[in-house]
């Protein structure tokens, strides 16, 4: 079972890979306080989950 996964990993990160080594995709590095997934895997301090959330687009229905 693990291996089925693990068969589609290595199979995206040959074919993104293949793709950055053609030219056909270029990658920039991006900052980690800049990482908007973080909200969504990560403990973060408030005014950090604000900036993500704000980023988003999401707002707050209960005024805090």
């Amino acid at each position: 079972m693990f291996h089925q996964k693990r068969k589609h990993i290595d199979t995206r990160y040959h074919f993104i890979r293949e793709l950055v080594s053609n030219g056909e995709v270029h990658l920039k590095p991006c900052k980690s306080s800049v990482q908007l997934d973080d909200i969504f895997n990560k403990s973060l301090e408030k005014d950090v989950f604000e900036f993500h959330r704000r980023n988003l687009g999401v707002v707050s229905l209960v005024e805090t």
